[in-house]
């Protein structure tokens, strides 16, 4: 399923003085690793990134049916992505078998449905002949900024921290896994300082104020010494949740081995997400995380629980969010503004999409007068 939209640019700054006598005033980007400071008033050019993220494709993980479709669709809609979703079949208990470890199996019949599902989606990449996909669960959110302003600034930070140019990415020779949605790869300020954790920070006014985000990411964000409005790019440490994550042909190949994540490791595995984070952390992977994240599900129950406990999908979950979603300022998908009639839908896709307007607050206060 393809939906298709290209908006125009809309880019934001906040400006970083530095009034040194003679010296201008400049853009700056950070690159932690070594305190060189870069001129980045090119930035201010940088382009929205196309359809795709600058991806060769962009695939959701969803089952046939699931309710959820809907609000992912409509949130593309709007920010002009464009998103396949691979046919995905019914499974059945065999597949499940062969997915898991023979013994000692650690994993419920909902993760291993999820897991499977990734599988095929790798498959589907695969198949395909594109060189870079990025994966996403049917359940994501992100801002109405990703597109415009957030992608551009984390793309050219990765160019940087792998020190290529060759694509929109850098060369997709230089990373495995690029880990753009997850539910925090927080860590200790001892890893995070050790000069061998490459990370490259930039300002980004389209995050929330961190006294809105969530408890775990403010907290790591503190004690880091992070300042307020700025994104990392760097070395995966411990990230967890595999909303959306972006691979190579060479790296998804890799994953689909049941040496790697082909199917449940022996001694155990919980989820697809657990395995992602060993095979970045002990199998050489190069895997870098956007941290905080571009991507979060939106609060709605677990499509897992529901499977584990015998309970069908349809006519439970709109497919929407609420207000908002874990640290995503303006998310795209959230029911307020949901509709099915065209001229709303020009109007959205015109003010929230192009121009890159928060809705959220005005929606509320309109919803709180008599």
């Amino acid at each position: 399923m393809l939906i298709k939209e290209k908006p125009q640019s809309r880019y934001r700054r906040l400006p970083l003085l530095l009034a040194l006598c003679t010296i201008p005033l400049f853009f700056y980007l950070r690159f932690s690793s070594s305190n060189t400071t870069y001129n980045a008033a090119s930035l201010r050019a940088l382009k929205p990134a196309n359809a795709t993220l600058g991806f060769g494709a962009l695939l959701a993980v969803s089952k046939a049916q699931s309710a959820r479709r809907e609000g992912l669709l409509f949130a593309a809609n709007v920010t002009g992505l464009d998103i396949i979703i691979p046919d995905q079949p019914e499974w059945e208990d065999n597949d499940i078998l062969g997915l898991i470890a023979p013994e000692g199996s650690t994993m419920n019949r909902g993760s291993a449905m999820a897991w499977l599902g990734h599988l095929n989606a790798l498959k589907w990449f695969i198949n395909s002949g594109l060189e870079t996909a990025l994966i996403m669960e049917d359940d994501v959110d992100w801002d109405i900024h990703l597109r415009t302003v957030q992608i551009p600034k984390v793309a050219a930070g990765l160019r940087q921290l792998t020190n290529s140019n060759a694509g929109y990415y850098g060369n997709p020779d230089n990373w495995d896994i690029l880990w753009w949605g997850h539910c925090g790869d927080i860590h200790s300020p001892e890893k995070f300082n050790n000069p061998n954790l490459t990370k490259f920070s930039f300002v980004d006014d389209t995050l929330p104020p961190r006294d809105k985000m969530h408890p775990d990411m403010r907290t790591f964000l503190d004690n880091v010494g992070i300042e307020e409005d700025i994104r990392m790019v760097h070395k995966t440490v411990f990230p967890l949740c595999s909303f959306a994550y972006a691979v190579t042909q060479d790296s998804a190949r890799k994953l689909l081995d049941p040496r790697i994540a082909g199917k449940e490791k022996e001694g155990g595995c919980m989820a697809y997400d657990v395995r992602l984070c060993e095979v970045c952390r002990d199998l050489g992977f190069a895997c870098y995380s956007s941290n905080p994240e571009l991507f979060h599900h939106m609060e709605a129950p677990s499509e897992i629980a529901n499977v584990n406990l015998g309970l069908h999908e349809q006519g439970k979950l709109g497919g929407f969010a609420g207000q908002h979603s874990p640290n995503i300022a303006c998310g795209a998908r959230s029911r307020n503004f949901y509709t099915k009639d065209p001229a709303a839908l020009a109007y959205l896709q015109e003010v929230v999409g192009r121009q890159g307007h928060c809705l959220h607050d005005q929606l509320e206060e309109d919803m709180t007068m008599p």
